[in-house]
């Protein structure tokens, strides 16, 4: 085979630490390179990419809602697989993935690649700290080692067959928009425009960060970039969607693993 290709979208940094944990040990156990494609930036979406037999793919999305990312769809529906393996890894805020996987795998399979790997697993959720503190941890880690371990013998093996991974048609409704929710900027604020870098929509403005354009997906790069702590939401809708997580959602869900 060619290469490892680690394909992520990752806000706050936790997608992109799940995905070249898997890559990087696929890559040791088949002796091959490993690339990466952030697809973080809004710059970095714009182009797609043809693979081949001989590629591997390693893709890994943030889980919103129990989907992908909405916009991200056009971003996968630009590659073209013609055959290539992929591993896929869907990452979630200790709730639920629903249906992630299944249409990350759909997403890929019509795009020509073939899904022989999957695995749901646990980051910090973005609204608050208390739900998946400090994941992917020490156990989370290990296991995904044991994962690339399985799905670079299975690669090694050729041994591809169609993954049956859990989820539903029609998948999950997304939530509302809701564009007038958007980042606030508190008087600590010094400019240092870490949080319009950090954007992945690109809605805060280069040069003033309390201005903000509708796109906003609340993913809270801004909020845990900001080295003051200036940045900030103010919603009864994230309020809520906060106090029911740390609610419902507090207690561990261990990585699941299809192969």
């Amino acid at each position: 085979m060619n290469a490892v290709c680690a394909v992520y979208f990752s806000p706050t940094q936790t997608t992109r630490t799940v995905v070249m944990a898997i890559a990087g040990e696929m890559g040791r156990r088949l002796g091959l390179s490993v690339c990466g494609r952030n697809l973080t930036p809004p710059y970095a979406r714009k182009n797609g990419r043809s693979f081949d037999q001989e590629d591997l793919l390693v893709l890994g999305l943030p889980v919103y809602g129990g989907r992908i990312p909405a916009f991200l769809e056009d971003v996968l529906t630009a590659l073209t697989g013609n055959g290539a393996p992929a591993v896929i890894a869907a990452v979630y805020g200790n709730r639920h993935y629903d249906d992630a996987l299944l249409e990350m795998q759909e997403l890929l399979e019509a795009r020509g690649f073939r899904v022989v790997a999957a695995g749901a697993f646990v980051g910090q959720h973005s609204f608050t700290a208390k739900v998946g503190a400090g994941r992917p941890d020490e156990a989370d880690l290990a296991a995904l080692a044991g994962f690339a371990a399985g799905a670079a013998d299975k690669v090694g093996r050729g041994a591809w067959g169609r993954l049956q991974l859990p989820g539903n048609h029609p998948y999950k409704e997304r939530g509302p928009a809701l564009a007038q929710i958007k980042p606030l900027t508190g008087e600590d604020c010094y400019h240092c425009m870490d949080c319009s870098r950090s954007c992945p929509m690109g809605v805060i403005h280069h040069d003033d960060p309390a201005e903000v354009a509708d796109g906003c997906i609340r993913c809270f790069a801004c909020v845990k970039c900001c080295p003051v702590g200036a940045k900030y939401f103010q919603s009864e809708m994230v309020d809520k969607s906060t106090a029911m997580l740390e609610a419902n959602c507090m207690a561990r869900r261990e990585p699941e693993v299809f192969f």
